[in-house]
């Protein structure tokens, strides 16, 4: 099963939907809220892969 996205992932998904709509709004409606777990979810995923040490590093693989 997947994580929950935190509050920072799922204001990042939200600013990306680009909508007037405020994040408490949508997530009190179903489908907007699985929309943006999802996208949500997708950035989390983005961001593990992002370290940003061994960038700091310069540490390449």
């Amino acid at each position: 099963m997947a994580a929950t996205p935190d509050r920072a992932a799922l204001e990042i998904a939200h600013r990306a939907l680009q909508t007037s709509v405020s994040l408490d709004d949508m997530l009190k409606i179903r489908a907007q809220a699985l929309i943006l777990n999802l996208l949500a979810r997708r950035h989390m995923q983005r961001r593990e892969r992002f370290d940003v040490k061994k960038l700091q590093a310069n540490d390449k693989d």
